[in-house]
């Protein structure tokens, strides 16, 4: 027997809610972080992961941000160069000579090496939105570079404590914070957190998440985009989450994903 309500949903165009529209790429219904730019191909990090996810198609790079020691800010998810390329130390007891003369293991190009956030913003020239992952930056320093490029309004902040929510509200008010300090552990605790300290995006990982808790979220005005990244990613994780309403995934398979809301009709 058909499934009626299986064939209505893959012949219906798929309609985004409302509160995912400012942080979709023109033509997109679903949002698509790349975890890191699409590091499985390319260096995590690096000019080439993020190019590869403009290639993708993806709506959003998510980068880590750090300050050396002469206050020039860089992309490094770990505190220490060590484990992503040749050298040792901390990146803020390492000047940006020091880290520039450094290069990427398992670079797909030669002479990879780790760019500062300017770079990045000039390469890619506004062909990706920008999920700033704050691991020792502040906001002061963020926004010139941001307004430099002109990117202020494709950019989203992720943040890990109350008085990083405060700190953004205060010294760049304009640029949308995700995360995931609300705990879900149901509807009123969940109102209670988030209105301690108001965000825009709610991250956290897939496997808390219900539909009643998607829902409520929406009544918040909070969009909804999930971190599912792994290596056992696959359409049956994806769909019922898609099927719960979320608004978006991050991902560390952004080509598989696309392909796959492709094939659903959402994208």
């Amino acid at each position: 027997m058909i499934n009626v309500l299986a064939l209505i949903c893959l012949t219906m165009p798929w309609s985004p809610n409302d509160l995912a529209k400012p942080y979709l790429r023109s033509g997109h219904h679903f949002i698509v972080c790349a975890h890191r730019g699409d590091h499985l191909v390319a260096p995590e990090n690096s000019l080439d992961a993020y190019e590869r996810a403009v290639a993708d198609d993806a709506d959003f790079g998510e980068i880590d941000l750090r300050m050396t020691k002469d206050g020039k800010m860089v992309l490094m998810h770990d505190a220490t160069v060590d484990r992503t390329t040749d050298g040792h130390g901390k990146v803020s007891d390492l000047t940006l000579a020091e880290i520039r003369a450094l290069h990427f293991k398992n670079a797909q190009r030669p002479k990879e090496v780790v760019p500062t956030f300017d770079e990045l913003l000039d390469d890619l020239k506004g062909r990706l939105n920008i999920y700033m992952d704050i691991k020792a930056v502040h906001a002061k320093d963020v926004l010139p570079i941001l307004k430099k490029h002109r990117m202020t309004k494709k950019v989203i902040a992720y943040v890990y404590s109350p008085f990083q929510v405060e700190e953004w509200r205060r010294d760049a008010p304009g640029i949308p914070i995700i995360t995931d300090l609300a705990s879900m552990k149901g509807n009123d605790q969940i109102e209670r957190d988030w209105t301690a300290h108001k965000f825009d995006i709610t991250d956290g990982s897939y496997s808390e998440y219900t539909s009643e808790f998607v829902t409520k979220w929406h009544s918040l005005g909070v969009c909804v985009v999930p971190d599912i990244q792994g290596s056992d990613e696959s359409a049956a994780k994806w769909q019922p989450l898609i099927d719960m309403g979320v608004d978006g995934l991050q991902t560390d398979h952004p080509k598989a994903l696309i392909e796959f809301l492709k094939q659903r009709g959402i994208r």
